[in-house]
């Protein structure tokens, strides 16, 4: 009700302000959108509806692979996309604005992150990094985000290969709630610098799974992010 009350005074205010000659800003946008929005409940007006999510990681470096703890340290850009149904606007009313830029925290977000991660502040991304939102309600978040992922060698691994799984996933959404989806199947290593003295990045490929767990009859999609390291010497 407030929302709804909120875009019939902003249609008189913005009606009020043309004709007066004010330009309408982005300041006037965010207190719009923002005026009973909350960040707690999935953005979905039809609470039926599935959220789409689609994400994919961008490794950047090699950073260490400790094989006495079996842990990849490994940096990387994850990005996420998504529509918020409660996040659109009309660009006309708004000076032509299509995009706006806000921080993170203040908007809902999927709770992807790292089911392999060891036990710290790299579970999920902590990047302050703002998301950009669209006219439509389109939400993408570009951040930083170093994994610490456990690797533990496999038995008929060579000394010379290491194989990484780093899988994704939500911890409380099945696929009826919100559906992650891979943004694209191909890994981008145009920003990877291969500069780690000892190992060397030779496969990154990434696919979906859907998981079913014993807990529950819904299954959560799962991502694979799976690289194969190469050492550099013996």
């Amino acid at each position: 009700m407030l929302r709804l009350l909120f875009a019939v005074l902003g249609c008189i205010i913005s009606s009020s302000f043309a004709s007066e000659g004010k330009v309408m800003t982005e300041k006037d946008l965010r207190r719009y959108l923002f005026a009973d929005y909350d960040k707690l409940v999935r953005p979905v007006k039809d609470p039926n509806n599935a959220l789409v999510v689609y994400t994919s990681i961008t490794p950047l470096a090699i950073t260490k692979l400790d094989e006495v703890n079996q842990i990849l340290v490994m940096d990387s850009w994850m990005l996420m996309k998504w529509k918020d149904d409660y996040l659109t606007w009309e660009p006309k009313e708004f000076n032509n604005i299509t995009i706006l830029r806000i921080p993170h925290a203040e908007l809902w977000k999927p709770d992807l992150s790292i089911y392999t991660s060891t036990p710290d502040d790299s579970l999920f991304p902590t990047s302050n990094t703002r998301a950009l939102i669209y006219s439509d309600g389109t939400v993408v978040w570009v951040t930083p985000f170093t994994i610490k992922n456990r690797c533990p060698r496999q038995k008929k691994q060579e000394r010379s290969h290491y194989d990484c799984n780093i899988r994704i996933g939500s911890w409380t959404y099945s696929a009826n709630l919100m559906d992650v989806q891979l943004t694209t199947p191909e890994v981008d290593l145009s920003d990877f610098q291969d500069t780690n003295t000892k190992w060397k990045l030779m496969t990154a490929k990434m696919n979906r799974e859907s998981k079913y767990y014993p807990c529950c009859v819904e299954d959560y999609p799962l991502i694979h992010f799976n690289i194969t390291l190469k050492r550099r010497f013996l």
